[in-house]
């Protein structure tokens, strides 16, 4: 006989879920769902691979466009599959101070438009084997921030925790090779102005990423609502957000654990050779003079550096990039000019 009951387990829940019982062998009962379609949250202890298999609701696309529309900079588009986000990679708070671990880039701005915008799946799907981050995805990508920011894995492409490592600003971010401004933290700061109770970034298999909660979080450092959807949320701690992809993503197949990286993954545009890390630099003072023109500051042997860069400002001038590099020694400028060549993430 089928039988459909109300089940409240021993941990606090906020509602209750339904179950049906088929039959008991000695002390242990299997339960599944009383409902012919089952959701994510429904299914009480299941397997893994059985709730792989579940559907997920769609992400609402004006849901999401409200998000990403709380950033000048950031615009958006869809199609039947996917949310696709385009910025210029240049967020508008102030970048790099506090890093003392510094690579000797700086942020410079990405075109992350038309074929090489940022694209988040609309209908989200669970993975059978999901990909966990200490293992995987230290090359590129992983979410996009409310801002048009990438989100890296919070390991660097050595494995090592970047926060503590000492790579990271006091915004959880910094530049890559290709002078490419990323997060590898949560960007919790955005909270202010994407507005409580909205999700600050989403990843890159299409759920969306919170702040802090005091909810039980599982082994992805996410949570399934009553609704069947599922959300990352941010902690304080490592390893600070996404700790597995829980939904399906596409590897570049041109990549290998631990740096294989997800696709389509927007590509940076590199306008200098990358240099070598500046062990012992502490980055102290960063000014935006413009939207195209910057000033950083940094210690490094006990003496004082700065660096003035920036890139021109009409149609004519834009792609030419000039940095400034004075120290007690004098005063260096290179001049580059930006390229077709393109160097990933």
């Amino acid at each position: 006989m089928l039988l459909c009951f109300e089940y409240t387990p021993q941990k606090k829940r906020t509602s209750k879920v339904a179950y049906s019982v088929f039959g008991v062998l000695g002390s242990a009962a299997l339960l599944v769902a009383c409902s012919s379609t089952e959701t994510a949250q429904n299914i009480g202890e299941k397997t893994k691979e059985a709730i792989a298999h579940l559907p997920v609701p769609a992400n609402d696309i004006d849901f999401m466009t409200s998000v990403f529309g709380s950033f000048d900079n950031v615009s958006t588009h869809h199609d039947d599959k996917y949310l696709y986000v385009e910025s210029n990679g240049i967020p508008s708070h102030e970048m790099m101070t506090g890093i003392t671990s510094w690579q000797q880039q700086v942020p410079i701005d990405q075109d992350y438009t038309n074929e090489n915008s940022w694209v988040i799946p609309l209908q989200p799907e669970l993975a059978d084997e999901p990909l966990m981050a200490k293992d995987n995805f230290m090359k590129g990508a992983i979410a996009i921030a409310a801002n048009g920011i990438p989100i890296f894995n919070p390991l660097n492409n050595r494995g090592e925790d970047a926060k503590a490592f000492g790579e990271l600003d006091n915004w959880g971010g910094h530049s890559g090779r290709a002078d490419d401004y990323h997060y590898h933290l949560a960007p919790t700061h955005l909270q202010s102005q994407v507005g409580e109770g909205k999700p600050i970034a989403y990843a890159l298999d299409g759920f969306p990423v919170y702040g802090e909660t005091d909810d039980k979080l599982d082994e992805y450092l996410g949570k399934f609502n009553e609704d069947g959807s599922y959300e990352y949320h941010a902690t304080s701690e490592f390893p600070y957000l996404i700790a597995g992809l829980r939904g399906k993503v596409t590897i570049n197949p041109d990549t290998t654990a631990p740096e294989n990286e997800i696709a389509p993954q927007a590509h940076t545009h590199g306008v200098r050779p990358a240099l070598m890390p500046l062990r012992g630099a502490e980055i102290t003072d960063y000014k935006i003079i413009s939207p195209t023109q910057y000033s950083l500051t940094y210690t490094h042997d006990g003496q004082e550096h700065k660096l003035n860069y920036g890139w021109g400002a009409t149609e004519a001038t834009k792609d030419t990039y000039t940095f400034e590099f004075i120290d007690p020694e004098g005063t260096t400028v290179q001049t580059y000019k930006r390229t077709d060549n393109i160097q990933k993430k």
